[in-house]
């Protein structure tokens, strides 16, 4: 779990954390297959998407900033266009009124 407050990283232990980091990033090596973006502050999303397994998910709960910025090619970029012009991508966009979060919350519980 990535933190960028060195307080809050300290109390890991004490919490029953596995670990935390100052950035997702510093999991790049661990294959991940999902990464759960709460912060959602641009460059949080394009870690996590540059920190991700291949093939993996990032499922982005908050949007502290509506953009982000996600490296790849032009090849990248193309197959991605095709993939929406085919209709095969059509990622799963639910808005969540902040009286709703511990809802939506639940929701990502259950999968």
């Amino acid at each position: 779990m990535p933190d960028i407050n060195a307080e809050t990283r300290a109390l890991a232990d004490q919490i029953g954390l596995a670990g935390v980091a100052e950035s997702i990033t510093e999991y790049a090596d661990k294959d991940l297959p999902l990464i759960v973006d709460y912060a959602g502050f641009g460059t949080t999303t394009a870690r996590a998407a540059q920190t991700l397994a291949p093939s993996g998910t990032v499922v982005q709960v908050g949007l502290g900033r509506p953009e982000a910025k996600v490296n790849g090619t032009r090849r990248d970029l193309a197959e991605l266009y095709e993939l929406m012009r085919g209709g095969e991508l059509d990622p799963p966009i639910q808005l969540i009124a902040p009286d709703r979060i511990p809802e939506g919350l639940e929701r990502l519980r259950q999968g």
